[in-house]
């Protein structure tokens, strides 16, 4: 009679445990091609992010060395770093994307969900962090500093699309009535594409929190059925204990 049930304890402990691994399993893979989604889609807003930015910077970089002949495009109060920390920030974000997607997709003889859920928790914090500190950069500029006579500071987006507005009114006319000069072509393109470049970082901040979500939710998961096998494990050791001492 010890026998027999010894025996039935240990086949439905078996039961609830595939069971179990089962469930576990599928809430995995389920959560697996979440994660890669959401990484793909940081990957596409990450280079959307360093193109938005990149055109202006570039046309800075091309059009800064006008001042020597005379033609004076941009601010002698003009702060630069906003627009490196989101490019920077977008680059980083580029790259911890890539790093997800490939250590989820890279094929392994043995089960990978421990490397997986390490490899979302890093990325995504330090996605998130990247993305902070791009933000915190664009909108508060810390430790600026601009040359005597000026009262404030001047970013490639903030210029620009002081251009573009003049742009905007007849020629002759500025918003205060005095006589302004038509502005360059690419400011308004340069404006637009700054705005979308600190629109899609706050999308991005979202996007890592979400990731960040998943992640924890991963490791949560793993965490929980590594209990639960050491608890069917203790309790086969039992079963198998009393039923060699029924024999």
């Amino acid at each position: 009679m010890a026998s027999t049930a010894s025996l039935a304890g240990s086949y439905h402990a078996s039961c609830a445990s595939d069971q179990e691994e089962s469930n576990f399993l599928k809430r995995i893979r389920f959560l697996h091609w979440v994660r890669l989604g959401l990484a793909f889609l940081a990957l596409g807003i990450s280079v959307s992010i360093i193109a938005c930015e990149g055109v202006p910077y570039r046309h800075y970089q091309n059009t800064s060395s006008y001042e020597n002949v005379g033609l004076y495009l941009w601010p002698l109060n003009l702060d630069l770093r906003p627009t490196i920390a989101i490019l920077a920030c977008g680059c980083v974000i580029a790259f911890l994307s890539v790093f997800f997607i490939v250590v989820a997709l890279l094929p392994s003889p043995h089960s990978h969900i421990r490397r997986v859920n390490m490899a979302a928790v890093a990325t995504s914090a330090s996605g998130f962090i990247a993305a902070l500190v791009g933000l915190v950069f664009a909108i508060y500029l810390p430790g600026s500093s601009y040359p005597d006579n000026f009262g404030d500071v001047e970013t490639l987006h903030s210029w620009t699309c002081k251009w573009k507005v003049s742009h905007s009114l007849p020629m002759g006319f500025s918003g205060d009535n005095e006589t302004a000069s038509p502005a360059p072509a690419s400011f308004a393109r340069d404006c637009s594409a700054t705005y979308a470049g600190f629109i899609l970082l706050g999308f991005l901040i979202g996007l890592e929190i979400i990731m960040g979500i998943a992640a924890a939710l991963g490791t949560w998961l793993e965490l929980s059925v590594a209990r639960q096998r050491g608890q069917d494990q203790y309790h086969l050791e039992k079963v198998e204990t009393t039923f060699k001492h029924g024999r």
